[in-house]
């Protein structure tokens, strides 16, 4: 047995399967079961990482409203980039979502995911808008 996934690692692979979803049309249960397979690790955290995942697609229009309301003026949500995107999603649902899950904790590992996988300059905008949507709540 291989060592145990932290929540921190299976945030990054729902954050992955989240980018998937809004690149490809793939079956979410399709990109699941792929993901087990390349990362068997995961198993322990699957009800995480499906509740996440799943709830995103299901609360979809809700969220990106969300993330309109919190862009900034003269911002349009197609400008963000797609990474940034599937983070602020992440971030958003955990927030709304996750019981479990510290606003504080969902919004610096959302900026940590964000300077690991795109432009570490976004950060601060990713860090901006849900520090503004953790306000309004």
């Amino acid at each position: 047995m291989g060592k145990r996934q932290t929540r921190s690692e299976a945030r990054i692979e729902a954050f992955k399967l989240i980018f998937q979803l809004q690149v490809n049309d793939e079956e979410p249960q399709f990109l699941i079961d792929t993901m087990l397979e390349e990362k068997p690790e995961s198993k322990a955290n699957i009800n995480y990482i499906k509740t996440v995942v799943l709830g995103v697609l299901e609360k979809n229009d809700e969220i990106c409203e969300n993330i309109k309301a919190h862009i900034g003026k003269g911002w349009k949500i197609e400008r963000i980039s797609r990474v940034a995107l599937a983070v602020l999603k992440l971030a958003i649902f955990e927030i709304k979502y996750v019981e479990d899950v510290p606003h504080k904790v969902a919004i610096n590992e959302a900026v940590e995911i964000e300077k690991a996988f795109d432009d570490p300059d976004n950060s601060a905008f990713v860090n901006g808008v849900l520090g503004g949507f953790v306000k309004s709540l």
